[in-house]
């Protein structure tokens, strides 16, 4: 009879002061203090055979060949493989940049490096912590609903879009919990997950900071005990009601978020029995009908199944520009960067040194013929739970889709896993008259392909191609 075996460990992951932040063009300045430790979070599950690692942190943008080579190091620290590592980005937007997310001077660049170095070591001693303290386990799972997110693709009455709110526009308010408890029902791991950009932190905020899952994090861990994992869901078009904060102190709106997600982990997960069960009706046998349902202890296999698939899938561009219209855009693109470091502010030097690094991009692109980029999906299925993740800002149109589509009742679909490549709209969220690689889509980020270096748009099918690969692989764990 196969038992199910947990370990938690963790790690704090906290950058040196005066790093440059990822995720806000607009922020001036590097970090100045640690507004709240930053953290890995690890959870080790076996059943004797098969060893799977979900590594929760709060990173905001790691490259797909970094993290291929980080699973790759984690999975040889505990003893499995790479496909059965799964490592969740929270996409703080006031997480350290890494090196290889924009072209900065040689100095950020070393200190990003280094970062990134004692990153990738924190994340495997979590995991190999987690793998030392191995107990007898089970697992139950439930649904909550949280609404503090809203749909942020606003239009104005032009019929454009830009980043704002639609409070009366559906948004998906699922959290999902796992919980993990030792055979008295004890917390080892509360996993929890929801699809929200973390940037209550706002740009004028020179802090680095987990944003509000941390928040929410520190109330389930303080409530329940154990560890707890926040796990990115598909938030790439979902802001926090409020959007982003302009102060420079945010911590009361940062906080706010937080325990209003953490308090619905907290509510879900209590009422998630997995040591005991109701029992059948008795009489209590007194001269009152009164009818109870003692609690009885929860018997049997503790594991009937844990396993992990992955796959690598190529997304396609649309088609790119001339090779002579390619040069002049870098042409362009140069004399901003030029003009900009002439005498701009320090974020008009940074959009236009990342938009010069893009048409560099865009001309190699063409040069060596590149039409197409990877990502990676993962399905990891524990008795009959799945969590189906990966590589990109899923939006939560996705999110739903999967799960609608999926044969386990519970599902949990994650985005920003095991890398954080581009942003994934549907065919029916890019623009009507299709997208243009002379427009700057400023006001809609997940139109502004450029912020990942991407030569063009990727192809309208790709979404619905991520979402019938996902339940490819969801039906091969079946």
């Amino acid at each position: 009879m196969p038992d199910l075996y947990a370990g938690a460990g963790r790690r704090v992951i906290n950058p040196p002061l005066g790093i440059r932040t990822f995720g806000f063009s607009s922020r001036e300045g590097l970090v100045q203090a640690i507004e709240s430790d930053l953290t890995a979070t690890a959870l080790v599950l076996t059943d004797g055979k098969t060893k799977i690692v979900i590594v929760a942190t709060d990173t905001g943008w790691m490259e797909l060949e970094v993290m291929n080579g980080l699973r790759a190091t984690v999975a040889d620290a505990v003893g499995t493989t790479a496909s059965h590592v799964m490592i969740n980005l929270n996409h703080t937007h006031s997480s350290p940049a890494m090196p290889e997310w924009f072209p900065d001077e040689s100095g950020q660049i070393a200190l990003q490096s280094r970062y990134q170095e004692d990153l990738r070591g924190w994340i495997t001693e979590a995991a190999r912590d987690a793998d030392a303290c191995l107990v007898p386990a089970r697992i139950g799972a439930g649904w909550g609903e949280c609404h503090l997110g809203v749909y942020r693709r606003e239009t104005d009455p032009n019929g454009d879009v830009f980043l704002g709110e639609v409070p009366d526009h559906p948004t998906d308010p699922a959290v999902g919990v796992l919980r993990v408890d030792d055979t008295e029902g004890q917390p080892i791991a509360t996993l929890f997950s929801y699809g929200c950009h973390p940037v209550t932190i706002g740009p004028r905020s020179l802090v680095a900071s987990p944003d509000f899952p941390g928040a929410a994090r520190a109330l389930v861990e303080n409530t329940m005990g154990g560890l707890s994992l926040f796990l990115q869901g598909c938030g790439g078009n979902i802001m926090p009601q409020g959007g982003l904060s302009m102060d420079a102190d945010c911590r009361d709106e940062k906080n706010r978020t937080g325990y209003t997600l953490g308090a619905e982990v907290v509510k879900t997960a209590s009422a998630i029995h997995t040591h005991r069960k109701r029992g059948e009706r008795q009489s209590m046998g007194s001269l009152s009908r009164i009818s109870v349902w003692p609690w009885e202890p929860v018997t049997g296999e503790s594991c009937t199944r844990l396993d992990a698939l992955d796959e690598v899938l190529s997304i396609e561009f649309i088609d790119l520009p001339s090779l002579a219209e390619a040069e002049a855009i870098r042409e362009e693109c140069r004399q901003a960067k030029d003009r900009a470091l002439g005498g701009g502010r320090e974020w008009e030097i940074l959009v236009n040194t990342r938009f010069a690094d893009w048409s560099d991009r865009l001309v190699e692109a063409i040069e060596h013929g590149r039409n197409h980029f990877e990502i990676v999906i993962q399905v990891i299925r524990i008795n009959d739970f799945v969590l189906a993740a990966n590589s990109t800002e899923a939006f939560y149109e996705t999110g739903l889709a999967i799960k609608a589509a999926s044969p386990f009742p519970h599902t949990q679909v994650l985005g920003y896993t095991n890398g954080c490549v581009c942003y994934l709209p549907r065919a029916a969220d890019l623009p009507p008259g299709g997208w243009d690689i002379h427009k700057r889509w400023y006001g809609v980020p997940d139109l502004l392909f450029q912020a990942y270096s991407l030569p063009t748009a990727i192809h309208p099918d790709s979404e619905q191609r991520v979402v019938d690969r996902t339940l490819a692989l969801i039906e091969r764990l079946r």
